[in-house]
């Protein structure tokens, strides 16, 4: 924990890490869920994706996928790259281990009931930006435009997806997901429809094709709306004002009223 204490970084990417610290063991390894840590920290699972990926940037941390006994992917396995080792607190787990790790300290379930448990996979940490994105705290980096209609449950699962990906890559997916729901072109499920887009993204096979028109037309709304924003109401009249009792007296006479 005093190695995480001593990093010179920013207050959100320390907190992440401090929490992956109390998790780790004394080698410095654990794996805590995306889900987990976001609760933890108090902060989207899309910025502790995003943070996590400046760690491994920074030469701070490692992540590698782990399998459970029957083949499904199970959380993350981090590695904080210490310099001569830390003590750290033992690392909470289920019965999912990587070869030649044991598990070690009481199940995580305090925060999230059954996050190491299960069949979904946890989604990998987003490939690294071509360009350096700049930690702006706990705020998200980007704004994405989902499809309408989405239930609760799906626009969760989606964002968990969709985090996956860097920008602008992510909004053309869900503009390209949108597309396809729209169309009603939507072959087996919603959410097995953009997990089929993310992976070809994944592998770099995908072509927009209806995410074009659907960015086209969101620019169209948009212009639409700015062009209607309200005129601010006309301030109170100073009727003592020399050229405004001129031009009241002109109107008079024009009208009649003067007469």
């Amino acid at each position: 924990m005093n190695w995480a204490w001593h990093q010179d970084i920013k207050p959100v990417p320390k907190l992440i890490l401090m929490a992956l610290a109390d998790a780790a063991d004394d080698q410095g390894i654990c794996w805590p869920s995306v889900a987990t840590i976001a609760v933890k920290v108090g902060v989207s699972t899309r910025t502790v994706r995003r943070v996590m990926q400046t760690l491994i940037r920074r030469e701070l941390l490692s992540a590698e996928q782990r399998y459970r006994s029957d083949g499904s992917c199970s959380s993350n396995r981090y590695r904080l790259l210490l310099e001569g080792g830390d003590k750290l607190s033992p690392a909470p787990d289920r019965s999912d281990t990587t070869p030649g790790h044991p598990c070690q300290g009481p199940p995580d379930c305090s925060v999230i009931p059954g996050t190491t448990i299960g069949t979904v996979k946890e989604p990998p940490l987003p490939p690294e930006p071509e360009k350096h994105q700049p930690d702006c705290g706990g705020g998200e980096l980007f704004d994405l435009v989902y499809p309408k209609g989405l239930l609760p449950a799906e626009r969760s699962q989606a964002d968990a997806m969709i985090g996956a990906l860097a920008a602008p890559l992510n909004q053309q997916v869900l503009d390209e997901w949108a597309g396809i729901i729209t169309a009603g072109a939507i072959r087996s499920s919603t959410l097995g429809c953009l997990r089929a887009l993310v992976k070809r993204a994944q592998e770099g096979t995908f072509a927009p094709e209806r995410a074009l028109r659907v960015a086209q037309a969101r620019t169209v709304q948009q212009r639409v709306a700015s062009a209607h924003t309200a005129v601010p109401e006309p301030g109170p009249v100073d009727e003592n004002n020399a050229l405004v009792r001129r031009l009241m007296a002109i109107g008079k006479r024009v009208t009649g009223d003067g007469r």
